[in-house]
C-alpha cells in the first residue's frame, strides 16, 4: 500500500467543507466514527501520511485510506451514514461526552460508576472534569505541566515511587483524541527534524570463527551514560531490520562486549558484539494469553510483571556458535534484578516475538524458552494481517524465583508443560505483591 498514491489524494476542498471538518473534528456529539475521520482528513489536508495519522487518531491506516477515497468521491456526504455501528468502546466514550456535557440529564451516582481506561488507568467522569478544570485553570499549560498535576491530584506514582509523567502526557493524547479535553496549541519553537543516529565506526577485535562464547569473556553492560546510549542507537539503526531505537515506558537496554568493558574504563575500546533491550510486554496477544489462560481482569493486573525482549541483535560480522543462547541465558539471569532495582517489580515472564519469515528461535530454544503458539499478524498498520505484519512465533521464558519451582523443560510434551508454566504463576501470584 503506497500512501502517496493517486488513490489517495484528497480533491480541493472549500473552505466551507474545511469549516465543516473543524466543527466535526471538535464536536462532542457527532459520534466517535465522525470525529476521528474528520480529524484524519484534517491530518491528511495538512499533508501528514496515512502511517502518521494512525497514532495520531488511533485509527487503522487501510481505514484511513479508504475514509479519504470515500470523502474524495462523496464529500461531506461521507459523513451521512457511519460505515459500522460503534464499537463497545466507541460507545462508552459517546456515554462520557454525553454526562460531561450535560451532567443533569444522568442520575447522580453515574458520574462515580461511568468510567474509562487509558494506559490502564480508569477515569471516572468526576476525574475528567477535574482535568478540565486544571486546564481551564491555566490555559496557557502544557501537556507536561498538565501531566505533572494529574500525576499529584490522582496519585499516579510507578513502584518505583516516582511519578508517571510519560504515561499521563500519553493519557491526555488519548483524551484530546476522544474530545474530552482539549488544550490549546502553544506556539513553540520551529520544529526541528530528528535525525538518525550517526554510523559509528566500531572498534573490531579478530574474532575467530570457531572461537566459544566462553572464551570472549563476554561483558554486559546496562546501557546509562551517553555515550553507550548512542552506540546502542547506531547499533540498532544501523543494523537490526526493525531500524527504531525509542523505546517507550519501562525498558532496559544492554551492550554486550568482547572483553572486559569496566577496565577499558568504559570507553568501549573493546569489540561490541550485541545490542538488546527489554520493555513492556504487549497488552493483548491471543497465543500468549490462551496459552496462560488468564481472563482479561487478571491480565491487566499481572502483565506488569511480564517484560519483553523487544530488540536483539548480534552484529552481522560476528560468527560464534552458540552465541546468542549464551548471551539470552546470561541476560534471564541479571534482568530481573536489574528491572527491580529501577522498577521496584520483579517480573516473572520473559516474553519474545520472532518473525517465521526471518528466524527460527533457535537460540530462545537453546536458552530454555518454551514456544507458546504464532501471533496472527494483525496491527494497526492494515487489518490485511499477512501484509501488514507477518505472524511471529511467540516464546516464553521464566525467572527462576526460588529453589521450590523448578525449570520447565522443552523436553516435556508440550500439555505437561503448560500445565507447569501455569502452575508457576499461579504460585507466583501468592507471592508478589500486584501492581495495575
Amino acid at each position: 500500500m503506497n500512501p502517496q498514491s493517486d488513490e489517495q489524494i484528497l480533491r480541493n476542498c472549500s473552505s466551507e467543507e474545511i469549516g465543516q471538518l473543524q466543527k466535526l473534528a471538535s464536536s462532542t456529539t457527532a459520534g466517535i466514527w465522525r470525529i476521528k475521520r474528520a480529524k484524519a482528513l484534517l491530518g491528511a489536508l495538512q499533508g501528514i501520511s496515512p502511517e502518521r495519522l494512525m497514532y495520531q487518531v488511533r485509527v487503522p491506516v487501510i481505514s484511513i485510506v479508504k475514509c479519504i477515497n470515500d470523502f474524495s468521491r462523496l464529500g461531506m456526504a461521507y459523513f451521512d451514514t457511519p460505515a459500522r455501528i460503534p464499537t463497545q468502546r466507541e460507545a462508552a466514550v459517546e456515554r462520557m461526552l454525553a454526562l460531561l456535557d450535560n451532567p443533569s440529564s444522568a442520575p447522580s451516582d453515574t458520574s462515580c460508576h461511568l468510567s474509562l481506561r487509558y494506559i490502564g488507568t480508569q477515569f471516572t467522569a468526576n476525574q475528567i472534569r477535574l482535568i478540565r478544570e486544571m486546564i481551564r485553570n491555566d490555559p496557557n499549560a502544557s501537556r507536561n505541566s498538565i501531566a505533572r498535576q494529574m500525576c499529584l491530584t490522582f496519585n499516579l506514582y510507578g513502584p518505583n515511587g516516582k511519578p508517571r509523567n510519560a504515561s499521563a502526557v500519553d493519557m491526555i493524547k488519548r483524551m484530546i483524541m476522544d474530545n474530552l479535553i482539549s488544550i490549546p496549541v502553544r506556539v513553540s519553537r520551529k520544529y526541528i527534524a530528528s535525525t538518525p543516529p550517526l554510523k559509528i565506526v566500531l572498534p573490531l577485535l579478530p574474532i575467530k570463527k570457531e572461537t566459544s562464547p566462553k572464551s570472549l569473556s563476554l561483558s554486559f553492560v546496562l546501557v546509562q551514560k551517553p555515550e553507550e546510549k548512542a552506540l546502542w542507537n547506531a547499533m540498532i539503526y544501523h543494523f537490526h531490520y526493525i531500524p527504531i531505537y525509542k523505546l517507550f515506558g519501562p525498558r532496559l537496554r544492554y551492550l554486550v562486549f568482547a572483553g572486559n568493558h569496566e577496565s577499558s574504563g568504559g570507553t568501549g575500546l573493546v569489540s561490541p558484539l550485541a545490542a538488546l533491550s527489554f520493555s513492556s510486554s504487549a497488552w493483548r496477544v491471543s497465543c500468549r494469553d490462551d496459552y496462560i489462560g488468564w481472563n482479561d481482569a487478571q491480565r491487566v493486573m499481572n502483565l506488569p510483571l511480564v517484560i519483553n525482549n523487544s530488540r536483539f541483535l548480534i552484529l552481522p560480522w560476528v560468527k560464534v556458535p552458540n552465541l546468542a543462547s549464551a548471551i539470552l541465558g546470561t541476560i534471564g539471569r541479571r534482568v530481573g534484578q536489574d528491572w527491580e532495582t529501577r522498577y521496584n517489580r520483579r517480573p516473572v515472564l520473559l516474553e519474545s516475538f520472532v518473525e517465521r519469515n526471518r528466524f527460527r528461535g533457535t537460540c530462545y530454544k537453546a536458552a530454555n524458552w518454551l514456544e507458546a503458539g504464532t501471533t496472527v499478524g494483525y496491527s494497526l498498520h492494515g487489518t490485511e494481517k499477512k501484509d501488514s505484519r507477518p505472524p511471529r512465533r511467540f516464546f516464553c521464558g521464566r525467572f527462576k524465583r526460588t529453589s521450590e519451582i523448578s525449570c520447565v523443560s522443552l523436553t516435556m510434551d508440550k500439555r505437561k508443560a503448560k500445565t507447569m508454566l501455569n502452575r508457576f504463576i499461579k504460585k507466583l501470584t501468592a507471592q508478589v505483591e500486584f501492581y495495575c
